[in-house]
């Protein structure tokens, strides 16, 4: 289907698909710390209290140390030392304590600063992105992504900056204490680090592709959830499951593949670290023999070289998580820096109050690299009237309507409102001077009155009360017993469509905007639902400059001026009255007015698609009458 054809996926949504992905960027690493930047101050007193930290837990290797050695022989100095380790240990405790919460409390920060810079730059996105990107994916960036970057800010940074320090300090001290057992203690670093850092990297690229599969997985199954009553009216329920299955299995694999490089890394480090404090206690066993080295000084060295196996054990174990991290980082900067096609320009000003005059100039366009929906397209929407858009299916209304808003922006010649280049002014200003009300009403899982004031969110109750009145939704919102406090459920589950029509309408006229775009619902109502809808609408576009797309006949008759296109172009245009007199395709999208009457009262319109892919009309009253004709033969009704 070409896109711009009357489908409802198109009027403000779209297809959704996968993203390109970026590769990772070393720039990340800095754009990281600039979420950090604004609680600095946070981060210097955090890394005060981990120096503090760390020097006391050098200290007490030290103590143990002159417990061996003096303390032994001096029962009332050993009575002094233990008071003192236990004072050592217990300020540490409590400055540990306090560290850990100022972290937690700026990790949380931060973490809170990227979801909302996430989320305010996907309410940024152009259509044209969410047509190509599926829901579960995006939303994993918020969720699973950013609690894998949290885990790194709020702790692991702050110890692996403890752990470096700790190995900084004890590899200082054992130095100072013996070189030569020092010496065999740090031959075991360099492979150690080859380790880690080659294993990491892998560890990395895979902890990305696990996150992507995980996005893919969590789409499918958003979808499957959000089309529930069409899996479950298809029977569908087994193949969605067989889907899901499929994108699990390859994060699961993924998963595996990152845990088998985990089993092949951490025990050959560990393996490394043992092997090390058994030559050292060997070559340091020898020494005390030889009097070189006191005990207490064996035992000191060995706890010193423990502190700084520690680390490295521990830097190689925080150096998978940090690539897992920055994996999920890649991601969430690869979406950030993704540019939305629809944008503000510089020097782009409010375009303040409008009359609400809609010209298009010579306007050409197309979706990305398809063929042109519209070239060279001209015509003019006056003030304050009402025009409606009827053509076959990918004629090219939905685009029409979607390029009105600036939903997307033309690749040739320009739409202005009151003489105004659309992009020459900002977009917020522009869409609040517009009302869209959708075929398919959509609805937020909330309150009814919720619902109705997002169309202007500092509106009253009174005002809220009126345009519900307006809309002739205070009928069915009276008999519900919370009223205006009734939750309508997600997408408005609840309500019939003919409600939930109404509560949209509601909320277009409480936004008492100059432009209304209106794509009118095909569903069917019962006799009573129709006619309240449509008196609503009758209100709601009285003194607005309307432009719907029509499906029933109703709305053509009244509309000040029908728009019939063709394949992008403009093929007719006029009153109802003067296209029917013409012939030509207005014939083939509305009934000729003999076919009305014979007794049949309150006819409405239907356009139809056939096998064909033409559209025609048929008139439908309580019991539905069946066209006698094809396209463009309307006058056998029988």
């Amino acid at each position: 289907m070409i896109p711009g054809g009357g489908g409802v996926h198109m009027f403000m949504w779209g297809q959704r698909g996968d993203a390109a992905k970026k590769p990772p960027s070393i720039a990340m690493y800095r754009r990281l710390l600039r979420f950090v930047g604004p609680y600095r101050w946070n981060l210097a007193v955090a890394v005060v209290l981990l120096i503090v930290s760390t020097a006391l837990g050098l200290v007490w290797p030290k103590i143990v140390q002159l417990v061996l050695d003096v303390g032994f022989k001096e029962p009332g100095l050993l009575d002094e030392l233990v008071v003192v380790l236990i004072a050592v240990l217990l300020v540490r405790a409590v400055v540990d304590g306090v560290r850990q919460f100022v972290m937690a409390w700026t990790g949380e920060k931060v973490i809170f600063d990227l979801r909302m810079a996430i989320v305010n730059h996907l309410q940024s996105m152009s259509l044209s992105f969410f047509n190509v990107r599926k829901t579960g994916d995006l939303m994993s960036h918020v969720t699973s992504d950013a609690t894998l970057v949290h885990g790194v800010v709020t702790q692991t940074i702050i110890q692996v900056l403890g752990q470096v320090l700790t190995l900084v300090g004890g590899v200082t001290i054992i130095f100072l204490m013996n070189w030569r057992l020092a010496l065999l203690t740090l031959v075991v670093a360099p492979p150690i680090g080859i380790i880690g850092q080659y294993l990491g990297r892998k560890i990395r690229d895979i902890s990305r592709a696990a996150q992507d599969a995980q996005g893919e997985a969590v789409g499918v199954l958003q979808e499957a959830l959000a089309e529930v009553r069409v899996v479950q009216a298809f029977t569908r329920e087994d193949y969605e499951a067989k889907r899901f299955l499929e994108k699990l299995l390859v994060m699961f694999q993924k998963s595996i593949d990152r845990a088998r490089i985990g089993a092949i890394m951490f025990p050959a480090i560990g393996f490394l670290g043992f092997a090390s404090s058994i030559v050292v206690l060997w070559y340091g066993g020898h020494q005390v023999a030889d009097g070189e080295l006191t005990q207490g000084q064996l035992v000191a060295f060995l706890l010193y070289m423990g502190m700084v196996a520690g680390p490295v054990g521990g830097l190689a174990s925080q150096w998978t998580g940090i690539q897992q991290a920055f994996g999920a980082a890649d991601r969430i900067f690869a979406l950030l820096d993704t540019e939305a096609d629809v944008r503000d320009l510089p020097g782009a000003l409010p375009i303040g109050r409008v009359r609400g005059e809609i010209e298009f100039d010579n306007v050409s366009f197309k979706y990305g690299e398809g063929p042109f929906i519209f070239e060279s397209l001209s015509t003019v929407f006056a003030e304050g009237k009402t025009t409606a858009l009827v053509g076959p299916s990918g004629a090219g209304k939905t685009t029409l309507v979607n390029l009105v808003g600036r939903f997307y922006d033309p690749v040739g010649g320009r739409v202005c409102v009151d003489g105004r280049d659309i992009r020459e002014v900002t977009l917020r200003s522009l869409r609040e001077q517009i009302a869209v009300v959708p075929q398919e009403p959509i609805l937020f899982g909330d309150t009814i009155r919720e619902n109705i004031r997002y169309g202007r969110l500092e509106a009253t109750q009174a005002e809220i009360e009126n345009a519900a009145r307006a809309a002739n939704a205070t009928e069915f919102i009276s008999r519900m017993p919370k009223g205006m406090e009734t939750i309508v459920g997600e997408r408005g589950v609840r309500l019939s469509v003919g409600q939930r029509q109404r509560i949209a309408i509601a909320r277009a006229i409480l936004r008492d905007a100059r432009i209304l775009l209106l794509d009118e619902a095909t569903s069917s109502l019962d006799n009573e639902s129709e006619f309240l809808v449509q008196q609503a609408l009758d209100r709601l576009m009285r003194g607005r400059t309307t432009i719907v797309i029509a499906h029933r006949l109703s709305t053509v008759e009244r509309a000040d001026r029908i728009l019939v296109l063709d394949r992008g172009r403009i093929v007719e245009e006029g009153t109802h009255a003067e296209l029917l007199t013409r012939g030509g395709l207005a014939n083939r999208v509305s009934p000729r007015a003999g076919a009305r009457g014979r007794g049949r009262t309150n006819p409405e319109v239907r356009l139809e698609r056939v096998a064909d892919d033409e559209v025609f009309a048929c008139l439908v009253t309580r019991v539905r009458w069946d066209c006698a004709d094809r396209v463009g033969h309307f006058g056998g009704f029988s």
